[in-house]
């Protein structure tokens, strides 16, 4: 029996419990291969699986008020069921009541036979105790209010009613629990993005530019996937959240200037240096994820790319010799807790543990030194992640340097606006100020 787009929302909650997979790729390959990209059901998986990893945490703490036992020793394929028919029940109205809960006791005979009548009671105490659940008070409370209600860790939200206060924190996590707007990178080695959104908008797709980064375009409700049209297949867009599109600007690359880029990933930021550099010069992009390196390969091919060398190369490990002081520019995207990507990726809430912090900054510290080595006199070191934590970010440059007096923090360039940086000079976005991810970055100069 065909499972029904509901039992594949479970079954796709189900992998990003067990696995370290992200629910973006598991839904992109189930769409692709049932052929829903752009229908109705194809919108409706991708809701209730988004929907249920946003709001986890706010279902959570209704289930266990409601389940006689041990909520925190159920099981997760049984959570997930309860999670997801809750979520219809509370968040979405898409089917009738009766329905949700016959479809999910269903469902959870399929996975366990045993937890079908554990489902169908909970789910109906819940439709009996709407008006009886509490939350903790926000008056009284305020970590635990934002925790449980905004559906966020609370060891996070402490850290960050540290920095923010109440309300900025409050209107963090609601933007978290925000749909991210559908941003795309236009690709100025093949257009202009004045000409790129005219074709656009003759197609159908509604275009709104990008407030901080000169080659952004929104797109709202697009009338089919941006990566299946000819737009994307030839390679004149490449998906970029508007935050991830500032950071080579922040680098401000000159035609033939040599950049190493040491952390590239898929290549995401080094396309974009090497279309601002009008594709003339030299990048070196390094990462120790094979893979990555074949993505960022074929995405360079797309895109008319032709000036990135790739490296195979684990920066937690020093540089070969012939790297040393040879390079204008030296980007450092350091692998971070994504902290500030929550709304694209909200499965990280619920995978990073307080103590993962201090794992990842020990990294980022001996990543950025290792590559230190390699600018020139007057070079430039960019440090930047996609965390909206102090320990992965200010602390790590403070750092850095202590112990490298020959580095001193720039300003950021005119290329990036006053609304995106702080007083010290360091680059910096947030969901809920500018409706972008999460970044930090900071620029270091070699005076010596």
């Amino acid at each position: 029996m065909k499972k029904t787009i509901r039992h594949q929302a479970v079954d796709i909650l189900n992998t990003v419990s067990q696995t370290r997979m992200f629910a973006g790729d598991l839904l992109d390959a189930g769409l692709d291969e049932q052929n829903l990209s752009g229908t109705a059901d194809g919108r409706l998986l991708t809701h209730l699986v988004y929907g249920v990893l946003r709001m986890q945490g706010h279902l959570d703490w209704i289930l266990a008020c409601l389940y006689r036992g041990d909520y925190a020793k159920m099981e997760d394929t049984v959570k997930n069921v309860l999670r997801t028919g809750l979520y219809q029940l509370k968040f979405s109205d898409r089917l009738p009541e009766f329905a949700v809960v016959d479809e999910a006791v269903k469902i959870a005979k399929r996975i366990n036979q045993g937890a079908g009548g554990l489902v169908n009671a909970v789910l109906r105490s819940y439709l009996r105790n709407t008006e009886k659940i509490a939350f903790p008070s926000l008056e009284e409370n305020p970590a635990q209010h934002i925790a449980t209600f905004h559906s966020h860790p609370l060891w996070l939200i402490h850290i960050w009613l540290d920095i923010f206060g109440r309300e900025e924190t409050l209107a963090l996590c609601q933007a978290n629990n925000d749909l991210p707007p559908l941003t795309v990178r236009v690709n100025t080695l093949k257009a202009t993005r004045e000409a790129l959104a005219e074709r656009l908008t003759a197609e159908g797709f509604a275009c709104e530019v990008t407030k901080f980064s000169p080659d952004g375009i929104r797109l709202t409700d697009p009338p089919r996937p941006i990566q299946k049209t000819l737009f994307f297949k030839e390679g004149f867009v490449r998906l970029q959240d508007e935050a991830a599109q500032m950071i080579a600007w922040l680098v401000s690359p000159q035609s033939g200037d040599s950049i190493l880029d040491v952390c590239a990933g898929s290549g995401g930021k080094t396309s974009h240096l090497a279309a601002q550099m009008q594709n003339k010069g030299r990048i070196v992009a390094m990462d120790r994820d094979m893979d990555k390196i074949t993505q960022l390969k074929k995405d360079a091919s797309r895109m008319a790319v032709s000036i990135i060398d790739t490296r195979q190369a684990d920066l937690s490990q020093p540089l070969s010799a012939e790297f040393t002081n040879c390079f204008d520019q030296v980007l450092v995207d350091a692998p971070c807790s994504g902290t500030g990507t929550l709304r694209r990726n909200p499965e990280i809430k619920w995978r990073l543990k307080d103590a993962d912090l201090n794992i990842f900054s020990k990294a980022q510290k001996v990543i950025l030194q290792n590559a230190s080595h390699a600018v020139k006199k007057d070079g430039r070191l960019i440090y930047c992640t996609c965390s909206l934590v102090p320990a992965e970010n200010d602390d790590v440059i403070r750092q850095f340097l202590a112990a490298n007096p020959q580095f001193t923090v720039e300003k950021k360039p005119a290329a990036i606006p006053d609304a995106l940086g702080d007083r010290r000079g360091f680059f910096r976005t947030y969901p809920q100020r500018h409706n972008t991810d999460g970044f930090f970055g900071a620029i270091l100069r070699r005076r010596i």
